[in-house]
């Protein structure tokens, strides 16, 4: 099962719901500065929306190589800064760790193809601009 994992740059963990075709998840932020428990809840609900869009249009399009040696090890981090109509802004920083070296670059390779097929990203709600402007989506194919 592949994993594809994404935070923005607000919060640091709300769970989201795996998707089932690919069997992908991704990990939207924990808000640390909400007042009471209904404005947290209307916020992550917001912040879902964003996030589930974002990484259902991303996870449509990862693929990585089956049978890569050490894939399961291999960690890759793409860090992006989006514009107000979805599009990249600049290169993404990426940052592998784990496994072999060629597996290394197969795999953020396949990861940086991903988001680039999946820009511009259509259906993030402007209004929410502040809490998806900056993403990092964490690529994890062990999972």
């Amino acid at each position: 099962m592949l994993g594809l994992q994404s935070t923005t740059n607000h919060c640091p963990h709300i769970g989201l719901s795996l998707l089932m075709a690919l069997g992908m998840m991704l990990t939207a932020p924990e808000l640390t500065h909400a007042s009471n428990a209904t404005a947290l809840a209307a916020v992550q609900r917001h912040e879902n929306l964003a996030t589930n869009s974002l990484r259902e249009d991303i996870a449509k399009n990862w693929n990585v190589v089956p049978g890569l040696e050490g894939a399961k090890d291999v960690h890759v981090r793409l860090h992006l800064k989006l514009s107000r109509s979805g599009e990249i802004v600049g290169e993404p920083k990426v940052t592998v760790t784990g496994g072999p070296k060629a597996t290394q670059q197969a795999i953020a390779a396949s990861a940086m193809r991903a988001v680039l097929r999946a820009a511009p990203f259509k259906n993030l709600p402007i209004d929410q601009y502040d809490h998806w402007k900056e993403v990092t989506i964490n690529f994890d194919p062990a999972i």
